[in-house]
């Protein structure tokens, strides 16, 4: 959906009350009146906080701006704290940072210089190597996601679509922000010159596999992470042979068949952490040959991502969300529109630290 620029209200222009947050009262009965939680334990609060509610969307009815940018407010604090906590987990793969909208995003790089003497005095010092760092500054990406609200139900007291809404908000804009980072990962570290651990091959290789983990291992115990698509391929590295040099005798531990009848996949490989990253269909496009829906994260990357050390893939989050409402262009429905500020990059230099292996039976079309 597209909301037409000309009749777009932000809702921080209307209205603004610095006494609302995600802590007040209100913000946390309407999210548990809303998710179908238990609400007995706040008494006649719930009540009056759907008075309230029902107050605010009548008015709303009526075209009043102020009512419909408290709707927004009340469902994006509501809405924010989940989404803020699902974007930390940023922090598994690299550094996540939190900064004002007034702040710019700036990317730390480390490098190591020594000074190399041509002859060295008897008594005098032995050459040592230095730590240097450099800041330079990246853009961010908008990463929105919003819903149509119908503010005739919530009037009447039914918040099922405002429910189903949230949800959609929290799931697309994770998804998104989850799709940016991944292909500022791939085309930093392709893109990058000198040393670089990145291959391409049909298909995920045992070799090309263990080569980059004892490549990667060296900055720190990596985690092997990647769509479904990639890191089931290496369930048929797990096996044993138990006919030395009959290849088709491969067997599985017992171990190793009870982690693949749990979750389909295996847990760790070579003492490396298997990790699934989550990619969901995108239900409004098709894949390119037309007999399936897209997914929101390219297929066929495998990343090897060093735990316990400062990782050179940067995360950051600009501000808060915001959000705003308009008419759809085409349906001339009422959206409710939703933006967060994301950017990601990975310090110049420093991209060899992550591995990457690309399965090329997978087209990677990048934005």
């Amino acid at each position: 959906m597209k909301i037409e620029l000309n009749n777009v209200k932000r809702d921080s222009d209307v209205f603004a009350n610095p006494k609302l947050n995600s802590k007040s009262p209100i913000i946390e009965i309407f999210s548990a009146i809303a998710t179908g939680k238990d609400i007995s334990k706040f008494g006649n609060k719930a009540d009056t906080v759907m008075k309230h509610v029902k107050d605010l969307a009548a008015q709303a009815v009526l075209g009043n701006p102020v009512a419909k940018a408290e709707i927004n407010t009340i469902v994006r604090l509501a809405i924010e704290p989940k989404l803020i906590s699902a974007v930390k987990l940023f922090d598994f793969m690299g550094t996540f940072r939190q900064i004002g909208y007034d702040q710019q995003p700036m990317m730390t790089t480390y490098a190591h210089e020594s000074i190399r003497s041509g002859f060295q005095a008897s008594r005098g010092d032995v050459p040592f190597a230095t730590t240097t760092w450099n800041e330079y500054p990246i853009g961010t990406q908008t990463i929105s996601a919003g819903y149509a609200v119908n503010y005739r139900e919530i009037q009447s007291g039914n918040l099922d679509k405002v429910a189903e809404g949230m949800e959609q908000v929290q799931t697309d804009m994770m998804n998104k922000a989850m799709y940016y980072v991944v292909n500022e990962m791939y085309n930093a570290i392709k893109s990058a010159t000198g040393v670089k651990y990145f291959s391409e091959n049909a298909g995920i290789q045992k070799s090309a596999v263990d080569d980059t983990i004892k490549k990667v291992r060296r900055f720190g115990q990596p985690s092997i992470v990647g769509d479904y698509s990639v890191v089931s391929q290496l369930n048929d590295f797990a096996g044993f042979q138990a006919v030395a040099g009959d290849a088709t005798s491969t067997k599985l531990p017992e171990s190793v068949m009870d982690e693949i009848r749990k979750t389909g996949l295996l847990s760790t490989y070579k003492g490396s952490s298997v990790v699934e990253l989550p990619n969901a269909y995108n239900l409004t496009e098709l894949n390119k040959t037309g007999d399936n829906f897209k997914t929101y994260l390219p297929e066929g990357l495998l990343f090897f991502i060093p735990q316990g050390a400062k990782s050179p893939l940067q995360v950051f989050q600009r501000g808060g969300l915001t959000s705003m409402t308009g008419n759809d262009i085409v349906s001339g429905t009422e959206i409710t529109r939703f933006d967060m500020e994301i950017g990601a990059g990975v310090a110049k230099g420093q991209e060899y630290q992550i591995g990457l292996i690309r399965d090329e039976n997978f087209e990677i079309t990048p934005e």
